[in-house]
């Protein structure tokens, strides 16, 4: 029990970064914040190893 409710007040704490990660790599920031809460801090590693998304893409 405490273990899950430390893993959710870890992920709730991520979404304010997770937020500003995905704006900032042109990332759809509703879809990283519904990551954030399933996966956790691990979403903010997932950002950081996409990078930026290219816009111009057909």
């Amino acid at each position: 029990m405490e273990a899950w409710l430390i893993l959710q007040l870890v992920a709730i704490a991520a979404m304010p970064a997770a937020y500003d990660m995905a704006l900032a790599r042109n990332r759809s920031t509703r879809r990283w914040l519904e990551a954030t809460v399933v996966i956790g801090p691990l979403a903010l590693l997932a950002l950081l190893a996409l990078g930026h998304r290219d816009v111009d893409r057909c």
